[in-house]
């Protein structure tokens, strides 16, 4: 049977100039990767990490999304 683990990931977007993400996880190493990436940047990376992201929402924050994401479970 096929187990899977989860990622969820909320990014604000403060509208300053330059454009500013941040990143919040219960993964403090991933944070630290993706701290100062872009969305795209973001996505790119967990899907070379083996991350399928399977449902975006708007947070609760204002100018937030949160992204969520699946892959197998690593033994």
């Amino acid at each position: 049977m096929q187990k899977w683990e989860y990622l969820v990931i909320q990014e604000t977007i403060f509208p300053l100039t330059p454009l500013r993400i941040t990143v919040e996880a219960e993964d403090q190493e991933l944070v630290k990767v993706l701290q100062g990436k872009s969305v795209v940047g973001t996505l790119n990376y967990l899907g070379e990490q083996g991350w399928e992201l399977v449902s975006v929402s708007t947070g609760l924050e204002k100018n937030s999304q949160v992204f969520y994401f699946k892959r197998p479970q690593q033994f």
